[in-house]
């Protein structure tokens, strides 16, 4: 399972995707799934589907990413770059600002949140690892403690339960549920991330299926906790808190007073998985269009200095996770869905073209 032959298995991919996935859906996914009503998890769950289609064609067309020079030729190589540097610049730079914000409210209120930026971004560049087997090794010993740990949050919180609420639901609207399954398919894009290593991956004809799996445990952890948090607060009482999820740990204890300061620990196994986030996008910064890196790191240096003085932009009242997130929803997203069809049409191409040589 740790061999070092420079290759990780689907299932340390797969914790891996879990684990970069799990808290940016608790922190953020959770609170707009509940505050948005029946049209929000309805649109969830379809969105879903669209990302699992999604993820199926980059499956299929995964050597396009790994070699892009040879589907799409040089322009096409930098374009694809360039397009997937920006994207993880402005989406580490979403991200660290919601960390930031985070630590500052619940941890260090006296910190500016620009060295809580700059602490948090030293700690991912140094401890996540820039080494795909590293990365697969913690992903595999983490990932059961913390599917675990957070299990045990939802399990305690079904005491506190009201029952879900008729009253407060918004109407059902199909503009609502369609609106709500694409933008869970623009923030699932970050999937397109997967093709770039799965070259570096065993069981190459399993990894669709162990992804799907990972994908569907994302879905069933981010709708059940959607519902305790209506449960708990109901629909308008969600809409009111900007991190709800943070609100159920703090008034979730162990019972019988057993370790009364129980939130410190849904907490900092929250930033774990925030801190393992950003460390992927660091890695992946690193990895797209040169591979697997020796030396001095300069492109991930960079990239996370990018990502800090982007989570530092303000414009009147907007903080950089509204800004950036506009763009990506807005621009990021449909480009990379873009790429995706341009890889299959390539693919198709050189596959065609490889065929008349042969006949």
């Amino acid at each position: 399972m740790f061999s070092d032959n420079g290759m990780i298995s689907s299932r340390q991919l797969k914790r891996q995707m879990v684990l970069s996935f799990l808290g940016v859906l608790l922190l953020l996914g959770t609170g707009e799934a509940a505050g948005g009503g029946g049209n929000a998890l309805l649109g969830f769950f379809l969105g879903i589907l669209l990302l699992l289609a999604y993820l199926f064609l980059l499956v299929r067309t995964a050597e396009v990413y790994r070699a892009p020079e040879k589907y799409l030729g040089l322009p096409g190589k930098w374009l694809l770059t360039g397009v997937y540097l920006s994207y993880l610049a402005l989406s580490g730079g979403v991200l660290l600002e919601e960390i930031s914000r985070v630590v500052q409210i619940y941890l260090l209120p006296s910190v500016p949140q620009p060295v809580i930026g700059a602490v948090f971004l030293g700690a991912a560049f140094l401890g996540m690892g820039q080494k795909i087997q590293k990365r697969g090794r913690l992903a595999e010993v983490s990932y059961p403690w913390v599917l675990g740990i957070f299990l045990l949050l939802l399990l305690l919180s079904v005491p506190h339960l009201h029952g879900i609420p008729a009253e407060g639901m918004e109407p059902w609207k199909a503009r609502e549920v369609s609106r709500a399954a694409v933008q869970v398919l623009a923030s699932g894009t970050a999937v397109s991330l997967l093709p770039f290593i799965l070259g570096r991956v065993r069981e190459q004809d399993a990894c669709f299926r162990v992804l799907r799996r990972g994908i569907w445990l994302l879905a069933l952890i981010t709708l059940g906790t959607a519902g305790i948090l209506v449960g708990v607060y109901g629909w308008k009482g969600v809409q009111q808190l900007e991190y709800p999820i943070l609100n159920l740990m703090t008034g979730i204890g162990i019972p019988g007073g057993f370790l009364g300061r129980v939130d410190i620990i849904w907490l900092a196994v929250l930033l774990f998985t925030l801190l393992f986030a950003m460390g992927s996008i660091l890695f992946y910064g690193a990895w797209i269009g040169v591979g697997e890196s020796r030396g001095i790191p300069w492109r991930r240096l960079l990239l996370a200095a990018g990502i800090w003085l982007l989570s530092l932009i303000r414009w009147r009242e907007n903080t950089a996770a509204k800004i950036c997130g506009r763009l990506l929803r807005d621009v990021w997203a449909p480009a990379l869905l873009g790429i995706t069809l341009l890889a299959v049409w390539a693919k198709r191409r050189v596959e065609h073209g490889t065929e008349k040589k042969t006949n």
